[in-house]
């Protein structure tokens, strides 16, 4: 029988106090991890992050409802934000692992801004106020629902996305990635925000800004696709 790749998924967590504090992950991001063929196995915030790269083909960064410290992208804060700093830490260290490892990572959303970040990249703090003409990215309804369109601006090294192609999707953000030297965009709104990036150099590292764990769109089947695929090979290399 095929070994499935495991894919560790970083949770998210509540605000409530110890010894109740809880951790917090969709189910979806689970079930589209499953769907496509992989493990999920959920990676609680620890300092031995080695040790859990040790036993993952892939790494899945998920979104939150919470903003990166701008000092990590050498910024001041510009108003005031809900940081969450050890979760931040703790996906930063495993980021800087699985890059050195070769190994996959997809980041969704807030997970996308922070690989950026990590790969020297900058944000846009808030696109309301800091992008002229932008449209709404973070709309009141269900992110079940797709909201707007983003253009595939360049070929991807490792996934199946035909250039100049339109999809609908289901962002739901107020910042954004910044261009940099160290990635590709790979895909933008028609009002400039970057919606999905990959790594220059590198093994399989790609950031989509919308949410495809709610399959909402026909472009998110290639995202899970692309990044299973990468943590199949990954695994038949390394084990």
């Amino acid at each position: 029988m095929t070994r499935k790749p495991i894919i560790g998924v970083t949770p998210d967590i509540n605000d409530i106090g110890a010894p109740e504090t809880e951790y917090l992950l969709r189910k979806n991001y689970a079930d589209a991890v499953l769907s496509a063929g992989g493990l999920p196995i959920i990676l609680p915030f620890a300092a031995a992050c080695d040790l859990y790269l040790q036993e993952i083909d892939g790494l899945l960064v998920t979104g939150g409802m919470f903003d990166i410290d701008p000092q990590l992208y050498r910024q001041l804060a510009r108003k005031d934000f809900v940081m969450k700093p050890e979760r931040t830490a703790f996906e930063k260290a495993l980021i800087k692992g699985a890059r050195d490892r070769g190994m996959p990572i997809l980041g969704i959303c807030n997970g996308m801004q922070l690989l950026a970040v990590c790969l020297g990249g900058g944000l846009i703090q808030d696109i309301p106020s800091e992008v002229e003409g932008a449209f709404e990215h973070k709309p009141a309804q269900s992110a079940s629902i797709t909201h707007h369109n983003v253009e595939i601006v360049s070929r991807s090294r490792h996934l199946d996305l035909a250039p100049d192609a339109l999809h609908s999707v289901n962002s739901v953000h107020h910042q954004s990635v910044l261009p940099a030297d160290s990635y590709n965009v790979l895909a933008a709104a028609s009002d400039s925000v970057i919606e999905a990036l990959e790594a220059r150099e590198g093994g399989f590292a790609v950031g989509v800004q919308w949410h495809p764990e709610y399959g909402a769109s026909e472009i998110d089947d290639a995202v899970w696709r692309g990044f299973l695929a990468a943590a199949a090979q990954f695994s038949s290399n390394s084990r």
